[in-house]
């Protein structure tokens, strides 16, 4: 029986040859391969699967190099994931090839499980991309250096370029660092996935349901309730709002039990993703960065507690006190109060 074998170069190592080779031995077919690490062609040649070097990218004979002059694929463009255009590295070639395989092995699930393809559109969105990315040279956004109000500190690339020994280090040993990096990578990609299976993806009917019962909550269905607390609802309402065709100031609000056990949570919506910090319809100008009696008097809102500084999330320690304080800040923004339309749940 012949032994399997993963090429790649050698010499530096980076953050897309090792977050390919752990995808691969995620896989039963390579999860004993040996990986060899070399820019010698013959031995290249007779590798089982090569990553990331040889500078041929061809998925029928196992070869995926995107160094090459003619090579501009991306997850568009090999009609996966048509809405990512980002030119691919060896991690997302790996990935758009193995990726489902990767990640129903690391879940312990069928490939064939309903939730494969949104979490395998989901991981490539929230870490593959980026690898692709960093590794082509490819900015993040347009803004200028000078534009930036602080540099990112820390990233998974950066934390794999740490692993490199230092150029005065007698011990240069890279080969043993290059498997710190497999395991660097696939320890940051499991845990991620694992929160989007675990907890992201049980938060989604949750949310539709809120949004399918906004107009019960409040006339309006501009504010939606969510009766447990902690759960990831941002991303799940932008993509159902988005799949439903809702109008940007279709909902204004979040109410949501405080994890805390101290009463409710009133929250903006975030305006382009479940990080921004751009909000919909901020908390009432006059509220913000007021607590307590303060908060309580100007407001006359009998419970309510605090307002942050920016106005993009406050509480109550009453649930109708909450509402109240979402209507308040709409009135004063001259919103206009409408029912909406109802959703259709998912079967």
């Amino acid at each position: 029986m012949s032994v399997v074998t993963i090429g790649t170069h050698d010499g530096k190592f980076h953050t897309d040859e090792a977050f390919a080779c752990f995808l691969l031995k995620c896989l039963p077919e390579y999860k004993d391969a040996t990986i060899i690490r070399t820019r010698n062609q013959e031995i290249l040649d007779n590798c089982t699967i090569v990553v990331d070097v040889g500078g041929v990218f061809n998925h029928e004979t196992l070869r995926y190099d995107h160094h090459q002059r003619t090579f501009n694929e991306t997850m568009a463009s090999l009609n996966i994931l048509p809405d990512f255009k980002t030119r691919l590295s060896s991690a997302g070639l790996i990935y758009a090839f193995y990726g489902k395989k990767s990640i129903a092995s690391i879940l312990s699930i069928p490939e064939s499980h309903q939730d494969i393809p949104l979490l395998f559109s989901k991981m490539y969105e929230h870490f593959v991309e980026n690898v692709d990315g960093v590794d082509n040279g490819i900015a993040r956004c347009n803004c200028k250096k000078d534009d930036k109000n602080y540099i990112q500190a820390e990233s998974l690339d950066s934390r794999v370029s740490d692993l490199m020994p230092y150029w005065n280090d007698p011990d240069q040993n890279i080969d043993e660092r290059f498997q710190k990096a497999i395991n660097l990578t696939g320890e940051s990609f499991t845990n991620k996935l694992n929160y989007y299976f675990k907890a992201w993806l049980p938060a989604r009917e949750i949310v539709r349901n809120a949004i399918n019962d906004r107009c019960d909550f409040h006339e309006s269905g501009k504010i939606i309730f969510l009766p447990d607390g902690g759960l990831p609802w941002k991303s799940h309402l932008l993509e159902i709002e988005k799949e439903l065709e809702f109008y940007d100031d279709e909902i204004l609000f979040a109410i949501f039990k405080d994890s805390q056990g101290n009463g409710y949570r009133v929250s903006t919506i975030p305006t382009c993703n479940d990080k921004s910090f751009d909000f919909r319809l901020g908390l009432h100008d006059k509220w913000r960065g007021l607590r307590d009696d303060e908060l309580a008097a100007t407001s006359g809102i009998s419970t309510a507690y605090f307002v942050h500084m920016s106005g993009f999330i406050g509480g109550a320690r009453s649930l109708e006190d909450a509402k109240e304080m979402a209507l308040k800040s709409m009135e004063a923004a001259g919103c206009v109060i409408k029912r909406s339309k109802r959703v259709k749940r998912d079967d």
